[in-house]
């Protein structure tokens, strides 16, 4: 989880955003799921990709 929270720390806008995302924010391209539900259940790596992804540019 704070890995995964200290990767979008910096373009989230602020702490209380990053939460708001983590635990809240479908992501489509995941199956709808939520950061927070992926890392629960063990998909870090899933979300690990996700973020690899964004970073080189790649759409949400």
């Amino acid at each position: 989880m704070l890995e995964i929270i200290s990767r979008i720390r910096d373009w989230a806008g602020g702490e209380a955003q990053v939460m708001a995302w983590y635990r809240s924010q479908p992501i489509p391209a995941l199956d709808g799921r939520t950061s927070e539900v992926l890392v629960k259940s063990g998909q870090v790596d899933a979300m690990r990709d996700y973020l690899d992804h964004l970073a080189l540019g790649g759409f949400a």
